[in-house]
């Protein structure tokens, strides 16, 4: 929930306090139970997926997988949430925090060094449109981030679909990536109104 004014509460102490910085400080039970219950059946549908192929992935690929998973699933789900994105969205934000956040997912490389058959060329392909597509949403006027975030996250369906060609059962990573960060994090509803 809000303060009065319509501004986040501060995150809390200790481990509430982390998954505050995440969901966003004030998360609705229903907020909690979408992000972690959606996060927790995706995770299960991957590992049920990768051991029914099988995919033969040894222990080290089924943890990185399920735990990118369970990061860019929940927040898909945590960044468009009322908590979510008044914390991402508070004053204080910045336009560089923006890129910083999704700097940080460097989820691509990590793939691509733990798996056969995605490169660290198409990791940076990946990760150079999101860079370039996260500055264009930014750069937008605030009444026209959402078209253009949508425009973009059609052109990371795009390298998802014939420029790059993650391993097999991680087929969901690109357009799931683009779909939490472009459209899901750097759209805020309220500043268009």
């Amino acid at each position: 929930m809000a303060q009065k004014d319509g501004s986040p509460r501060s995150p809390r102490e200790g481990l509430h306090g982390a998954w505050d910085r995440l969901v966003g400080p004030g998360a609705t039970r229903a907020e909690n139970w979408l992000v972690v219950g959606y996060s927790v059946l995706f995770c299960s549908g991957l590992v049920l997926y990768v051991h029914l192929v099988p995919l033969e992935w040894n222990a080290l690929q089924q943890l990185v997988a399920v735990l990118i998973a369970f990061d860019v699933a929940g927040g898909i789900v945590a960044n468009t949430t009322e908590s979510g994105r008044r914390w991402w969205h508070r004053p204080s934000q910045t336009r560089g925090d923006h890129v910083r956040f999704v700097a940080y997912h460097v989820h691509p490389f990590v793939l691509a060094l733990l798996f056969g058959g995605f490169t660290l060329l198409e990791a940076g392909l990946v990760y150079g449109v999101l860079i370039a597509s996260t500055v264009t949403v930014l750069a937008a006027p605030n009444e026209l981030r959402r078209p253009v975030a949508m425009v973009l996250f059609s052109a990371g369906l795009i390298v998802a679909l014939y420029l790059v060609s993650p391993p097999h059962g991680l087929e969901w990573f690109v357009p799931f990536l683009f779909l939490k960060l472009i459209p899901g994090h750097l759209v805020n509803d309220d500043r268009a109104r």
